[in-house]
């Protein structure tokens, strides 16, 4: 029995070509915070909503409510 059979092949991360859309100004953006459920937001809505979503060095999905680290 081969071990390389049994071995997944790795992912790679591949960059989006269509780029972001930010779920509050609603606008293409070449970059969002994004979340895994789909949630996106570009620095400008996100500094104008900071006080809300975010303590520092974390934010918060406000529709999932998962804490994701600013990256």
């Amino acid at each position: 029995m081969s071990t390389e059979s049994s071995e997944k092949p790795r992912k790679r991360r591949r960059r989006r070509k269509d780029g972001y859309r930010c779920h509050c100004c609603k606008e293409k953006k070449p970059f969002c915070w994004s979340c895994t459920c789909g949630f996106e937001i570009c620095p400008e809505c996100f500094e104008e909503n900071k006080w809300g979503i975010s303590n520092g060095p974390t934010w918060i999905c406000p529709d999932c409510e998962r804490v994701h680290l600013m990256e």
